[in-house]
């Protein structure tokens, strides 16, 4: 998906009304945007050129130069694109998906996970954050944890999220799975757990977000956000491959210190 695209994608829900309806208008007229200052986009949109400038900063960019490039390079990629060429659709998505898979594996850094395998083995607790698609992900990271002998739980619900968030302490371990790392129910309780000193791990699909900030150690994913009709299509390979890894070396060292201390 467009890195564009991408960008906003998260940062759309912080736009008031008014910043949302320029934002459609931009989208929609993308060809006559690219080419008009920010008091000619005020004056089409019945809005003010501070109203303009915030809701380009809202979503992440310094200002409506920048967002206005973005917005340009945005364009001429729809252009290029061939609807009615399945082959031109296809190829792409897969050599996106191959390409951040491997950016994904080259970003790894031993030191990193050993900090985690660290956290991990001196938890006394663990308990796992993640909602929406990440669920299957951390299914699949509680049994692994489990069967590796850990004290290790997930929930599903909000509401005991949040308890959990209010229990939890500095020799416990939270670890988050989070496509965004923006979701605001996640950032609350993250802010919780670091105000109670709970080491954080975080497992995220987007660099520079809230939740890596608010974290420990974290791991960043490259992730493609795909959306169709609302429904979350993002492939989550990338975030399968980190933890499948850690998971792996824990394993070892699980066993290497089971055979120490059968001699």
């Amino acid at each position: 998906m467009n890195q564009f695209y991408k960008r906003i994608q998260y940062k759309f829900s912080e736009l008031n009304q008014v910043e949302k309806n320029i934002l459609d208008y931009c989208l929609h007229q993308s060809k006559k945007v690219s080419s008009m200052t920010a008091e000619e986009l005020a004056t089409e949109t019945f809005t003010s050129q501070s109203t303009i400038t915030r809701m380009a900063k809202k979503l992440g960019f310094k200002g409506f130069q920048e967002f206005k490039f973005a917005l340009k390079s945005y364009r001429s990629l729809e252009e290029t694109s061939d609807p009615t060429d399945s082959s031109n659709e296809f190829k792409p998505l897969i050599n996106e998906i191959l390409r951040q898979f491997t950016e994904t594996l080259d970003k790894i850094e031993p030191k990193q996970i050993d900090q985690a395998i660290n956290m991990i083995r001196q938890a006394r607790r663990i308990e796992l954050f993640a909602l929406g698609q990440s669920i299957p992900v951390a299914v699949s990271l509680n049994r692994k944890l489990h069967f590796l002998g850990k004290n290790v739980g997930h929930s599903t619900d909000w509401d005991e999220l949040r308890a959990v968030s209010k229990q939890l302490g500095k020799e416990d371990l939270a670890i988050f799975i989070s496509h965004s790392g923006e979701t605001l129910g996640m950032l609350d309780y993250a802010k919780r757990l670091k105000e109670r000193k709970v080491p954080l791990l975080s497992f995220i699909g987007q660099p520079t977000s809230s939740l890596e900030e608010l974290s420990t150690v974290a791991f960043i994913a490259e992730m493609l956000t795909i959306y169709h009709q609302n429904i979350d299509l993002s492939p989550r390979v990338s975030l399968d491959i980190l933890l499948d890894i850690l998971m792996i070396h824990y394993a070892k060292q699980v066993a290497s210190q089971n055979e120490d201390s059968n001699l």
